[in-house]
C-alpha cells in the first residue's frame, strides 16, 4: 500500500472522527413518523425534550443494566396528541406504523462516527461479512496491512453487519447521509511493522544446516539444550540474513536446521495429520491467520510429531509470524525450532 496516501486518509479519519465524537450529527439516523406496535414497547419514560435526549436515554438503559434493554426509541414531541415530550424505548420492536409528532432511531446508529467511506474504485483493500461488531470490525482493520480506515453496518442498514474495509477515504469518499454506518481508523500499529517484530536471522535455521541443541524456548528444560541467539519470546518474527525469508513451507529432512525436531509449516501438503484440510498461506485481503506448525521426530519416524499453532500475516512482501515457546501444548516436546528457508 501506498504510505503516503495512508497516512493521508488516517489523518483526514482522525480529524473527522474527533470533531464527529465531539459533536456528531446523527441526521441520518433519524425515522420521521414511524414507530412500532405499542405492545412492544419495554418502557415509556416522560419528560424527554428533544430526539437526542431520547437516543441517549435508550443508550444509557443499557449501561445501566448491562445488557441491550433497548435497541430502538421512538421520541414522541411536545405536540404529541396523548404523551407530549416522551421517549418510547424498544427491545425488538414489532411491526413498523406510521405514528404522527414522532421520530425513531435504532441505538447502533449512534456511534462516534456516523458516516461511511465510499469505493472509489481501488481503495477497497476486503469485505468481511457477519461482522457482529464495530469493534470487531475495527480488529478486522487492524490485522490487515492494507487497512487504513474502515465502515461497519449496523443491524438496521439493508447491508448489516458487513464490514469494509478501506486503504485510503479522503473527504470526498465520505457519505454521512448513510443512516446504519458507523466508521473509524486503524487503532493499533501493524505487525508487519518494523517496529512491531524481532528478526530471525541465525544461520543454523536454515534448511540446510545440520541438527545440533539449540530450542525455542525462553528457558529451556531438557538436558545439554540451549536457548536459540534469536530467540526472544513469545512475539512476532520475521525471517531474515541466513536463515532465510520467511518460514520452512516443507518437511526439512530429519535433524535439521540446528534442532533436534526441525519445525516447519504445514502448507498445502499430506504431513499436517492434525487437520481435517490442507492450510494455505493468508492472502494480503485475509491478513491473518492460524496456521499449524509441525515438528518432525526422527526417533518416531514421525514428520509431524508435535504441532504448535501459531499465527501468520502477510505484509505483501514477507510474511510475519506470531510463534510460541516450542512445548507449550504438551509437556516434554520442547526439543525443537522453528526452520527457515
Amino acid at each position: 500500500p501506498c504510505s503516503t496516501e495512508m497516512f493521508s486518509s488516517l489523518i483526514f479519519l482522525t480529524y473527522i472522527t474527533v470533531s464527529q465524537a465531539e459533536n456528531p450529527s446523527h441526521d441520518s439516523c433519524k425515522k420521521t413518523s414511524i414507530s412500532w406496535d405499542a405492545l412492544s414497547m419495554e418502557k415509556l419514560v416522560m419528560n424527554i425534550d428533544s430526539y437526542e435526549l431520547c437516543a441517549k436515554t435508550c443508550k444509557d438503559t443499557n449501561k445501566q443494566y448491562y445488557e441491550n434493554n433497548c435497541n430502538y426509541f421512538t421520541w414522541n414531541d411536545g405536540n404529541h396528541q396523548y404523551f407530549r415530550n416522551s421517549c418510547a424505548l424498544f427491545k425488538s420492536p414489532g411491526d413498523e406504523q406510521e405514528c404522527k409528532n414522532c421520530m425513531s432511531g435504532a441505538a447502533s446508529c449512534f456511534c462516534a462516527s456516523p458516516f461511511a467511506c465510499q469505493d472509489t474504485g481501488n481503495n477497497v483493500a476486503f469485505v468481511h461479512t457477519d461482522t457482529e461488531s464495530w469493534s470487531k470490525c475495527e480488529e478486522h482493520c487492524n490485522i490487515n496491512f492494507g487497512c487504513s480506515s474502515f465502515t461497519w453496518f449496523t443491524e438496521d442498514h439493508p447491508y448489516r453487519h458487513l464490514c469494509i474495509l478501506y486503504k485510503e477515504c479522503s473527504h470526498s469518499e465520505v457519505d454521512t447521509t448513510c443512516s446504519g454506518c458507523c466508521s473509524g481508523v486503524r487503532s493499533k500499529k501493524s505487525p508487519c511493522s518494523h517496529s512491531q517484530y524481532k528478526e530471525l536471522s541465525s544461520a543454523h535455521r536454515s534448511v540446510h544446516a545440520e541438527g545440533g541443541k539449540n530450542r525455542d524456548r525462553s528457558y529451556i528444560r531438557d538436558v545439554g539444550g540451549v536457548k536459540s541467539a534469536d530467540w526472544r519470546a513469545m512475539v512476532w518474527y520475521r525471517f531474515t540474513g541466513e536463515a532465510g525469508t520467511k518460514m520452512a513451507e516443507q518437511f526439512p529432512g530429519w535433524n535439521k536446521c540446528g534442532t533436534t525436531w526441525p519445525g516447519y509449516l504445514a502448507v498445502d501438503n499430506d504431513s499436517n495429520k492434525y487437520n481435517d484440510h490442507k492450510l494455505s498461506l493468508p492472502t494480503q485481503e485475509e491478513g491473518e491467520k492460524e496456521m499449524t506448525v509441525c515438528f518432525a521426530r526422527e526417533s518416531e519416524r514421525d514428520k509431524c510429531y508435535y504441532i504448535e499453532n501459531v499465527m501468520v500475516m502477510n505484509c505483501v512482501d514477507y510474511f510475519v509470524y506470531q510463534l510460541t515457546n516450542v512445548g507449550t501444548m504438551r509437556a516434554g516436546n520442547d526439543k525443537g525450532g522453528y526452520c527457515g528457508e
